[in-house]
């Protein structure tokens, strides 16, 4: 007998509060605007398991972007960006212009001009890119920088342990704030959960302003996975480094730890600061703190900027943009590419857009290859992994696993003349849901390092052949499909 016909047995108050609730559930799931098959899985989820099942779909299956939308705040905050970014934009108005005559009709033209539609941004100038691919030099250099800063200091982290690296930036910090300098850091509530939150507490009491991001329970599917530190409005870095000491030596887990950051002065740190800006907004609007875009924060005007720096745009995705714009600038990207893609990212679970862009640059003969880990944090991710792999080989496409520690660098370089580092990896909650950054950078020479580095990485990587793919006995395919299944939430 099915639980449709047990209906009449039950009491009929009960009865009414079940209708109630599959019409509830039936509203929000056609009001979300998803793919049909989406909806109709989740209909049954929410049909056949009452209650457990709106549980689950509330914390993992509601579209917060659509909802997010709707919100006053979230207008009163893009009119901010607009309002303060457009000095910074209109003095830097001939990066546009300069970009227009050095790439005319190469590729690099609709993958900026889609980060810049998205985005509602512009291209700037940087005065300099310094790439790290290893945390030793980068978190040497970052404590040098914060060590000299004058006026502020805003950090954001997707993951603040509490180890022996962050025994060496407290007391920097610490130092900086009985000088005067503002400090404030943001960290992801769920990304940091696990680690003590003792020396943030003491870097509080001695004046930091430190705040959780996304603390809604509601929103727990959603984090904040941006990596951004940005120094006197002068310095910033972006990458796909957190703040630990594994990020230096592989920590407890990894004999090493391969990763790729950036460091980056001159005008184009306003793009960090404001996404470091809006973010402290959207988490403390009801506080007052809406300054943090104004000249004070942001890098001084400079007359050489535009004709001396190289062009970058940052493409930044959240649950409260419309547009997805760091997903859709690889879309773009990859569906412009005249040569070659090479993406590295430490997990493979792409949604079928990006899966399928990559396939048709494979199938057009485009050098296509990806990298990732080998030796996994999460082993269910690299099993979920290894189910896409066989398409894409077979589209022409390579697949490199990195064996000598954890990798976890997130770059793409294209047509080696145009290439990303940020934060976003190439699985399903990085491209829908996280709130996710890359920093564009249109030159041929950075293009070079990281096209560079992927070689030099590619020597300590196993190729995955087909013949791979094939050997791969029953259980293991059944487990790898099995994993395939959380792809939403690995």
């Amino acid at each position: 007998m099915s639980s449709l016909s047990m209906l009449h047995l039950l009491p009929g108050w009960l009865q009414l509060v079940l209708f109630a609730y599959w019409a509830v559930a039936i509203v929000l799931l056609i009001m979300d605007e998803r793919e049909p098959a989406v909806t109709l899985a989740w209909l049954f989820v929410l049909v056949f398991l009452p209650f457990a099942g709106m549980v689950l779909y509330i914390f993992f299956g509601r579209d917060w972007k659509v909802v997010a939308q709707r919100h006053h705040w979230i207008e009163r905050l893009r009119h901010k960006e607009r309002e303060e970014m457009a000095p910074i934009y209109a003095r830097n108005a001939g990066a546009h212009e300069r970009f227009l005559r050095e790439w005319a009709a190469d590729m690099a033209v609709p993958i900026q001009r889609a980060i810049t539609s998205e985005n509602v941004s512009a291209l700037l100038p940087a005065a300099s890119i310094e790439l790290y691919h290893d945390g030793a030099h980068k978190f040497r250099r970052l404590k040098e920088d914060l060590a000299a800063a004058r006026r502020f200091i805003h950090l954001q982290y997707f993951i603040w342990e509490r180890d022996r690296l962050t025994a060496e930036l407290v007391p920097i910090l610490l130092d900086r704030l009985a000088a005067g300098v503002e400090v404030r850091i943001m960290y992801d509530w769920i990304g940091s959960i696990r680690y003590s939150k003792t020396e943030l507490r003491q870097l509080s009491s001695a004046g930091a302003k430190v705040e959780a991001d996304v603390t809604d329970l509601l929103r727990i599917n959603y984090r904040n996975h941006r990596k951004i530190a940005v120094i006197d409005g002068e310095i910033g870095y972006t990458g796909g480094m957190n703040i630990g000491q594994e990020y230096i030596d592989g920590g407890d887990r990894f004999a090493a730890w391969r990763d790729t950051h950036l460091r980056l002065t001159g005008q184009a740190v306003a793009a960090l600061e404001k996404l470091f800006a809006a973010r402290w907004f959207e988490q403390r609007k009801d506080r007052g703190d809406e300054d943090l875009f104004g000249p004070a924060y942001m890098p001084a005007p400079d007359p050489d900027a535009v004709a001396t720096g190289t062009l970058v745009e940052v493409a930044a995705q959240g649950v409260e943009d419309p547009w997805s714009a760091a997903r859709r600038a690889h879309m773009v990207a990859i569906g412009q590419a005249e040569e070659s893609v090479w993406i590295q990212s430490p997990y493979f679970v792409p949604d079928y857009s990006v899966y399928d862009v990559m396939i048709n640059a494979a199938l057009s003969g485009i050098d296509v290859r990806l990298m990732m880990t080998g030796i996994p944090d999460k082993p269910v991710a690299l099993w979920a992994a290894q189910t896409y792999y066989r398409k894409l080989l077979d589209a022409g496409g390579r697949v490199f696993t990195y064996q000598a520690g954890f990798f976890h660098a997130k770059t793409i370089v294209v047509d080696g003349a145009v290439a990303a580092v940020g934060t976003m990896n190439m699985d399903q909650r990085s491209l829908r849901l996280h709130k996710e950054m890359m920093l564009w950078v249109f030159d041929r020479g950075f293009a070079r390092q990281v096209a560079d580095q992927f070689r030099v990485d590619m020597e300590s990587c196993h190729e995955v052949t087909l013949e791979d793919v094939l050997s791969v006995g029953r259980l293991r395919r059944f487990r790898n499909q099995a994993a395939r299944l959380f792809s939403n939430v690995l």
